[in-house]
């Protein structure tokens, strides 16, 4: 289970990393000291569940909450504060915060919470594996090729050919297995691989564009920005 940290006390966030990261199912994939370094590190990754403050400078707690949501309602997210005023937590209840704890935090209410959003998020990924099973064998085989072959054109015709399937049956599974459609699928990956070129300041945008597939470099920059929330140029001078 994916976790991210927020909060801009240093003795709260490293004590909370070192805590949760020994315990087995829980990974920290971020400890962040404001709520501003968090979103743009949620807007290329994903978490599970978020542990954040509420007073905190630029954006507090309840605004980097009501940001998130906006993109994503299913992320859990505990509010950990200092604060136990009514009108906090009332704002976080509409806000769809999974706990509402207040500061110091009894570390093993925090972790018994945490083990029984695990459960939840666990069950439903057991039952889809099993699903999965009889017709995932085809979603694979086309992200293997889309792997393979995203720097050429692709097309669900083309895909579905490779496979010997109709593009309507491939189009059906791979949206129900994936939550994407193929072009969706196509552009993200895309666009990863363009986040690892990106890294190379020897190569120019129109070169990262040509080499993942997309020969309109302003196509490719308007994609870019509407995923990352930033600008090829941008993306890169973060490096």
């Amino acid at each position: 289970m994916k976790i991210v940290i927020v909060d801009d006390e240093p003795k709260i966030r490293n004590g909370l990393s070192k805590l949760l990261s020994s315990r087995p199912g829980f990974e920290i994939t971020g400890v962040f000291e404001n709520a501003m370094e968090a979103l743009e590190q949620l807007s290329v990754s994903y978490a599970d569940v978020i542990i954040t403050d509420i007073k905190m400078p630029e954006i507090n707690g309840l605004d980097l909450i009501n940001r998130i949501r906006e993109k994503d309602e299913n992320t859990k997210i505990i509010i950990l504060s200092g604060y136990s005023d009514f009108s906090f937590a009332q704002r976080a209840i509409e806000l769809g915060v999974t706990r509402y704890l207040t500061k110091p935090t009894n570390a093993r209410e925090l972790i018994g919470i945490l083990e029984e959003i695990e459960k939840n998020i666990q069950k439903p990924r057991r039952e889809e594996k099993q699903e999965m099973k009889v017709t995932n064998l085809f979603v694979q085989k086309a992200m293997d090729y889309i792997s393979m072959n995203y720097s050429q054109k692709l097309t669900l015709t083309k895909i579905s050919e490779q496979l010997c399937i109709t593009p309507n049956y491939l189009s059906e599974l791979f949206k129900k297995h994936t939550g994407q459609n193929v072009s969706e699928y196509i552009i993200d990956y895309r666009l990863e691989k363009a986040c690892q070129f990106l890294k190379n300041p020897q190569l120019r945008i129109g070169e990262v564009s040509e080499k993942v597939g997309i020969n309109d470099v302003r196509y490719f920059s308007s994609m870019f920005k509407k995923k990352y929330n930033l600008t090829p140029t941008e993306y890169r001078n973060k490096q």
